[in-house]
């Protein structure tokens, strides 16, 4: 189902980390991102750099799941959140303003990073928005943000969470109620392309 506000979807970070607890929903637009906590399956949630990806029952931020990610001892792995599909980015609108939040723990003394990769309308992409690296809690989730400005010419968006260096050994992560929602803006975005 498409939510009125997905046409106006534009993804513009800027970087800032919060925390606190179990955190909670964070930005008042829809959610562009369609599972969000993988509370049925872990649709959309991409590894890469050879990381894995599932759904785990026995741990959560939110609901009743979360979306566990192994990372091999490797910079830059980690998952990225495409539509349920698995193949179609989100749409965005240049010169629109973004906001990309997740719960996010994991291992102690491992750090990641929140970001953003940009796109063309037609799938080229054009450059990646770094948030703020970050140590994961272990003793919680814990919300980490990162807002940004659609770059000139950005038409679709992938944003994701990796590893900021080699993590000395795998490394495993859970998220849960990512969030990627527009924050300002009411430019029409780009169709996504089909796979």
């Amino acid at each position: 189902m498409r939510l009125p506000i997905l046409a106006a979807l534009v993804i513009i970070l800027t970087v800032a980390a919060c925390g606190g607890g179990s955190g909670g929903p964070s930005g008042n637009g829809a959610n562009l991102l369609e599972n969000p906590g993988g509370e049925q399956n872990a649709s959309g949630y991409v590894g890469h750099g050879g990381a894995t990806v599932s759904q785990d029952t026995t741990t959560a931020g939110e609901g009743a799941a979360s979306v566990k990610v192994i990372i091999p001892d490797g910079r830059g792995a980690g998952v990225q959140l495409w539509k349920a599909d698995g193949v179609t980015m989100t749409a965005v609108s240049a010169g629109s303003e973004y906001e990309l939040s997740a719960d996010v723990k994991g291992d102690a003394g491992k750090t990641a990073r929140l970001e953003i990769l940009w796109h063309s309308a037609a799938g080229a992409f054009l450059v990646t928005t770094l948030g703020d690296i970050f140590f994961l809690p272990v003793d919680g989730f814990r919300r980490f943000t990162l807002s940004a400005e659609a770059p000139e010419g950005a038409g679709l968006a992938v944003p994701q969470i990796v590893t900021d260096v080699a993590p000395g050994g795998p490394l495993t992560v859970w998220v849960d109620d990512v969030r990627f929602v527009q924050t300002s803006g009411s430019g029409t975005p780009a169709p996504s392309p089909s796979p």
